[in-house]
């Protein structure tokens, strides 16, 4: 599966991104934000509510905020769109 989703142009930090929000959104047991490498966690952020206490990304909106990341993914939008101008 790998290589057919690289054939499409996706970085393998695209790939990575993916592959631990459907984690999330499947609810692997080995998942959570503690799984998920420091690198990939703004990405997730970007989606995710703040805890009204501490400010902080709320843990509990992580699933909601993998759906959006995944969203992205199918849509060719934020971290996932293409930098090139469409011609036509």
């Amino acid at each position: 599966m790998a290589q057919s989703v690289r054939s499409k142009g996706m970085t393998q930090n695209q790939i990575d991104l993916v592959e631990h929000a459907l984690r999330q959104v499947s609810n692997i047991l080995e998942s959570g934000w503690d799984t998920i490498p420091m690198d990939l966690h703004p990405f997730f952020v970007k989606y995710m509510c703040k805890d009204v206490w501490t400010g902080r990304s709320d843990p509990y909106t992580l699933r909601e905020a993998a759906l959006m990341v995944i969203r992205d993914a199918i849509t060719r939008s934020g971290e996932f769109a293409d930098d090139e101008p469409c011609v036509g």
